[in-house]
């Protein structure tokens, strides 16, 4: 008897999958990393910087629990092509933009973007792959995506250097529009790609889904710890993060195009973890990858802190690329395990919203911090506070390797 074919780890139709979604994060990332910097030059001082991104924070507590939604509803790829659309539309209202308050609308279209984007992508991969693989595929997944990370920041930075932001903000624009094509062609066959195989968009559908994930919040079970847990980590981190740029040209005296290379050598970091994490989440469990992850990231806002010179920041970027790389396949495969797969999308995209409840005046907060204590302050009290999510990460976030809520992928 001849032997079974092995099934690939990443079949082809989700490595085009792939493609386009390292496109999205390519357009992302070319960008995310200059917008304080961006906002600076359109007139904007720190505090003011910090009451953006506090305000930017609002549109996605709106928007994610409805894009997650209607994943589930009219199907993932659907979804990531309405998202695509809305990040054009995005990138072309921040090169437009004549002033930093009139750029707001550019956080609300990403806001839209990412909403319908991040809960189609996992709700995807989780669909399609078996458990006892799936920490592996999202970590190579994260891997694949994570390429943008290392071209995308450098690649950003430079256009801005030479041309301009606006230049910048053009080219991110157009990498949205081919990854909206991309997800377009993919649709056409919608009896293949893992989504309902019908549309059910309606005030019914919303209440029903929304009372079941909110039963599961409010349980006292995983998702309720899931939800705790990271609350605590993105309050922390959130803290400090948008002024890392902007400490790095005010304070450190860096280019915009090094801040650039420090964010590429983060996606390479970021790269290199992802895989052997998913690997570490199937052979352990989601657990260690969390409390691992959040321990790298702690260790980077200290380091970010107190580092001297260029190659002490890229030591910084590089903990915090090794701790998102070691989190996200863990935290992806621990909501993919716990939750029902016609609720994945809204799971998603709900964790995602309770953590914008949480760190809501973050940004505000550490801008503060930064003027009545001094620069440093903002990522010295972001790694203490992180320091409250690891022992509830240990001890709350297990789940048995068989999980009841599992489906096979593609039945959908």
């Amino acid at each position: 008897m001849e032997p079974k074919a092995r099934t690939p780890l990443i079949p082809p139709r989700l490595a085009l999958f792939l493609v386009a979604m390292a496109l999205t994060e390519a357009a992302r990332t070319m960008t995310s990393v200059q917008i304080p910097i961006y906002l600076r030059e359109l007139g904007a001082n720190i505090q003011q910087i910090g009451l953006f991104f506090t305000i930017s924070l609002v549109f996605p507590l709106l928007l994610r629990i409805l894009g997650g939604w209607l994943s589930d509803a009219i199907g993932r790829l659907r979804s990531l092509a309405l998202g695509s659309l809305a990040g054009v539309l995005a990138y072309a209202a921040y090169a437009l933009a004549p002033t930093w308050q009139a750029a707001i609308l550019s956080p609300a279209l990403i806001a839209a973007a990412t909403a319908l984007v991040f809960p189609s992508y996992k709700a995807y991969i989780a669909d399609r792959t078996d458990e006892a693989l799936r920490g592996r595929v999202f970590g190579l997944s994260e891997t694949i995506i994570t390429i943008s990370w290392i071209v995308g920041p450098p690649i950003g930075g430079w256009i801005a250097q030479q041309s301009g932001y606006r230049w910048m903000f053009l080219i991110a624009m157009l990498t949205f529009g081919l990854a909206m094509l991309l997800f377009l062609v993919m649709a056409r066959d919608l009896t293949r790609d893992g989504s309902p195989a019908q549309t059910n968009v309606s005030l019914a559908s919303l209440r029903s889904s929304f009372g079941e994930i909110l039963a599961l919040s409010l349980a006292g079970g995983l998702v309720t710890w899931i939800l705790i847990v990271d609350g605590i980590r993105d309050v922390a981190f959130k803290m400090s993060f948008d002024l890392m740029p902007v400490f790095l040209r005010d304070i450190a005296g860096m280019t915009k195009q090094q801040v650039g290379l420090l964010d590429g050598i983060f996606g390479i970091a970021l790269a290199l973890t992802s895989l052997p994490a998913g690997w570490l989440v199937d052979k352990t469990s989601e657990r260690l990858g969390v409390v691992l992850g959040i321990m790298l990231t702690i260790a980077s806002r200290l380091t970010f802190a107190f580092a001297g010179g260029f190659w002490g920041f890229a030591f910084s970027w590089t903990l915090l690329g090794m701790g998102g790389g070691i989190m996200d396949p863990a935290y992806s495969s621990l909501i993919a395990r716990g939750i029902p797969s016609r609720l994945r999308g809204i799971a998603y995209g709900l964790v995602a919203t309770s953590l914008g409840i949480f760190s809501l005046p973050a940004p505000w907060i550490g801008s503060q911090l930064w003027g009545w204590v001094g620069p440093r302050a903002p990522f010295i009290l972001t790694g203490l506070l992180a320091c409250l999510a690891v022992l509830p990460a240990w001890f709350k976030l297990a789940l048995p390797k068989a999980s009841l809520h599992d489906t096979k992928p593609g039945l959908r």
